[in-house]
């Protein structure tokens, strides 16, 4: 009886413990329980499908001052036009809808560029360390304390194209790439911090340290072992940019340097400011989609910021 106790009581086996799961689908399981990250994600949803589909719904060309469907300049909302028309007898909402394109254009562009130099540049200073580290943070503080705007007016005077016959005429404008990539040149720094900060951090590692054990090559140990881990952060910090590369090309285009045969909401306030008490929903359109646009990208690199430093939020 003894011998029977012993065995009833002997303790069951457990089973074989499962894989842990992938960091992106344990950061996407808390970025969904995250409210402030799926706001921006709807948010962000919301500009994109703007940008993708609404061309093709936009009830007006942008460019269209037609007299048959034009009730004329700063006429109120309507059912012809739901958000009226500016001091220039454009559709407000027409316009508004081809900005999208041209918002996320500038966003993604310019991070792209940001993205790429911030990488390379941090991604060495952290791998190779030393002197080198030191030349190459020393070159990212001086691109974090250049005055972006003063660096684009100037470019305006050098670079700028003269609008004719227009009723602007011989105001120097940027053309869009050029605004791209002067926002992208002056927007890698952060990037580049904390990818030197990722890099420091990873390259010690164990994993790491096999790889250089089997005769990985130093690319490979860049590029396969320790850019995937970093990625996490810097998904969250590219986010938080590509709201804030949106905001800038507001700023350029409300400052009257914006391309004007590019349809964008900085545009359209600089046209319609000066109408903000006769016609505010010329101006006030435009200045909600860039909050909204905005708002969601920072909403959306806080969900991000939850979801992959959990530590972070507690």
């Amino acid at each position: 009886m003894t011998d029977q106790t012993i065995t009833s009581h002997a303790p069951v086996p457990k089973p074989a413990r499962k894989p842990a799961k992938g960091i992106w689908r344990q950061a996407w399981q808390r970025f969904a329980r995250s409210r402030t990250g799926m706001l921006g994600f709807i948010l962000v949803a919301l500009v994109v499908a703007t940008a993708l589909v609404g061309p093709f719904l936009a009830p007006f060309d942008p460019q269209d001052q037609s007299p048959m469907i034009d009730p004329g300049a700063k006429a109120p909302p309507s059912w012809t036009h739901p958000l009226g028309t500016d001091r220039m007898g454009y559709d407000v909402l027409s316009r508004l809808i081809y900005g999208a394109p041209t918002a996320l254009a500038v966003g993604l562009g310019a991070m792209s560029i940001a993205s790429v130099i911030g990488v390379l540049v941090g991604g060495v200073a952290g791998y190779r360390g030393g002197t080198i580290d030191e030349v190459l943070m020393r070159f990212t503080d001086f691109f974090l304390v250049i005055p972006v705007f003063v660096v684009i007016l100037a470019v305006v005077r050098l670079l700028g194209v003269a609008i004719v016959n227009t009723p602007f005429e011989s105001v120097p404008y940027l053309n869009l790439g050029v605004i791209i990539l002067l926002i992208g040149m002056f927007s890698w720094a952060p990037i580049a911090r904390m990818t030197r900060a990722e890099f420091l951090r990873l390259k010690n590692q164990e994993f790491v340290e096999a790889a250089r054990c089997i005769g990985a090559t130093s690319g490979d140990i860049l590029f396969r072992h320790i850019l995937p881990n970093a990625l996490p952060s810097l998904v969250v910090i590219v986010a938080l940019g590509i709201g804030g590369a949106v905001l800038a090309e507001a700023m350029i285009g409300f400052l009257g340097f914006g391309d004007p045969a590019a349809v964008s909401w900085g545009q359209l306030l600089y046209f319609n400011y000066e109408a903000l008490k006769v016609a505010p929903w010329a101006s006030l359109s435009p200045g909600v989609a860039i909050f909204i646009t905005v708002l969601g990208f920072n909403l959306l690199a806080d969900g991000l910021t939850d979801a992959f430093n959990p530590r972070a939020k507690r």
